[in-house]
């Protein structure tokens, strides 16, 4: 999960940026340091809950990639979207959980323990059926316990990797079922 997305920037870096995110490769040595530090403290904080699908990436290293300042495509891929859900954001400019998703809650198959669907904030699927999202970990499930781990991960993250993005006051989408 946020592993992958570690490894995506170490070889950016490493192939010297020739298709996508030069944003990379332009750091210094000792930002590009601080910022993988970043993500691996995350990283282990992460593991230490095990929550259904990941968070959403470090309010710094998001900030100092680019995140929303329009290379939406490779960001994206960067940060492992399936390429509809990609789409869907930077074409359709669907830029939050909408009432359409919503509607979707409907259609979906909810297990009978599940109180909450959640995502990556920040993360836009094209839709809440996007089964490349499901698959992925993008979108999951979650029921009572899964949601105390997921806000003491968030209260965590926030105590450890602490950050002045205004945007970003939690990590996960939540949207309560029951």
């Amino acid at each position: 999960m946020l592993e992958k997305v570690y490894e995506r920037i170490v070889r950016i870096r490493d192939d010297g940026c020739r298709d996508c995110l030069s944003v990379i490769c332009r750091m210094d040595d000792f930002q590009f340091n601080q910022l993988m530090s970043r993500l691996q403290l995350e990283i282990e904080i992460t593991r230490k809950y095990n929550p259904p699908t990941r968070p959403a990436l470090d309010p710094v290293i998001s900030t100092e990639l680019g995140v929303y300042r329009g290379d939406d495509e490779n960001i994206g891929r960067l940060l492992g979207y399936p390429e509809c859900c990609i789409r869907s954001f930077s074409e359709d400019t669907r830029y939050a959980i909408d009432e359409d998703h919503l509607e979707e809650l409907a259609e979906l198959e909810v297990p009978g323990d599940a109180c909450a669907v959640v995502l990556p904030s920040g993360f836009i699927p094209c839709s809440l059926r996007c089964k490349e999202a499901w698959e992925r970990k993008l979108i999951a499930f979650a029921d009572r316990e899964d949601m105390r781990r997921i806000l003491e991960l968030e209260e965590e993250l926030r105590r450890e990797l602490p950050h002045f993005h205004i945007a970003y006051d939690e990590y996960f989408e939540k949207i309560i079922i029951k």
